[in-house]
């Protein structure tokens, strides 16, 4: 998974504080850079502050998308049919926003500099895809990025963002998206930039794995500037594979259901139930007696280990999908927080989940 910040030029967004945000990221492994042309026309020195952006980038080895329109063209020297300008700014991808039709993107991708040449894909149509190959658009050097939201309750919903990216992943189009930040957010509104609307103030690593987990985009942004260290860390500590939960364990857990939870990682059954995710591979052979414990009713997202009184069935941990009743032989050992419950439907049969304790 491919991890990117934005940086803005202008406003609070000085050049110096833009470089030592990006020493930052680079430092910690982020590996590309959103930022916007269409944002500084008009003000020279924003201009420069933007272009100085890019060439500092460049120098970290990082690949930097910037949004353009026909009038960042003109200003540049840049046609459709010499990217030379962007090319030796060190533009690694140009996000076609607005102002281009399916012939002009379809000339660009065909440039001899390896630009990527990105289009919107919050608004993009199958149609415009299918005007692409006609004009004979080179497919493979196309890719797309979501919008960002600064507007509470104008984000896409989750259904609309799935449709339009499912879309663009069957014709091989690689798809990015933005998250936001809950530490430096970007004004004049200061309400988040994500591109979905529910993780407007969710935390960006829950954000980050509800987007990882779904396995249909390619990267991630932070919309927002600056991110906090903790903040990127978090996001590109995710492992696509192991879906990671956060965990608020009960009282009185003892420590073999402790090492039960925090095994490095459970496996969903392959015969999987519509009460409870299974885990294929916490039965095992004890060399103590799991003890009742907490035998309590077994609320939706509880965290359950079956306890001596279930047999060979013993230490099998279980995630409640369906509320269930008390049990005397099955120990509530924790529970899901509210937000991490948007991760259970990523749980498939046969797929990997691990477990964090809340708060780190």
């Amino acid at each position: 998974m491919n991890i990117g910040i934005s940086v803005f030029a202008g406003d609070k967004y000085d050049v110096k504080s833009n470089m030592e945000y990006i020493d930052i990221a680079s430092s910690l492994g982020v590996s590309r850079i959103f930022t916007s042309f269409n944002a500084v026309m008009g003000n020279e020195t924003d201009l420069k502050y933007a272009m100085e952006i890019i060439k500092y980038a460049r120098l970290k080895n990082m690949n930097i998308m910037t949004d353009v329109s026909p009038k960042v063209f003109s200003l540049l020297g840049a046609d459709l049919k010499d990217l030379a300008p962007f090319y030796r700014l060190g533009t690694s991808y140009i996000r076609c926003d607005y102002g281009f039709d399916a012939m002009n993107i379809a000339e660009m991708s065909k440039n001899d500099y390896g630009i990527g040449i990105v289009i919107n894909a919050s608004t993009v149509t199958q149609k415009e895809i299918e005007e692409i190959l006609i004009y004979a658009g080179n497919i493979k050097n196309i890719k797309a990025c979501h919008n960002f939201y600064p507007h509470p309750y104008t984000g896409l919903s989750c259904s609309f963002f799935n449709e339009k990216t499912k879309m663009l992943k069957e014709y091989g189009v690689e798809v990015s998206a933005f998250i936001p930040s809950q530490v430096g957010r970007r004004g004049p509104l200061y309400e988040g930039l994500p591109t979905i609307e529910y993780h407007r103030n969710m935390k960006p690593v829950l954000a980050a794995r509800d987007l990882v987990y779904g396995n249909m985009i390619d990267a991630i942004y932070f919309g927002d500037a600056y991110a906090s260290t903790e903040e990127l860390e978090g996001v590109l500590k995710i492992d696509p594979d192991v879906v990671e939960l956060e965990i608020e364990l009960t009282k009185n857990v003892s420590n073999i259901e402790k090492n039960i939870i925090f095994s490095p990682y459970h496996i969903n059954r392959l015969d999987a139930s519509e009460y409870i995710v299974r885990s294929g591979n916490s039965r095992l052979e004890w060399p103590e007696k799991i003890l009742p414990s907490n035998c309590i009713e077994r609320n939706k997202y509880a965290v359950t280990i079956d306890n001596k009184g279930m047999g060979r069935y013993m230490g099998e941990l279980q995630i409640v999908r369906q509320s269930l009743p008390s049990d005397p032989r099955v120990n509530v050992v924790g529970t899901m927080g509210n937000e991490n419950t948007l991760l259970l439907d990523y749980i498939q049969p046969g797929r990997k989940f691990k477990f964090i304790r809340k708060g780190g």
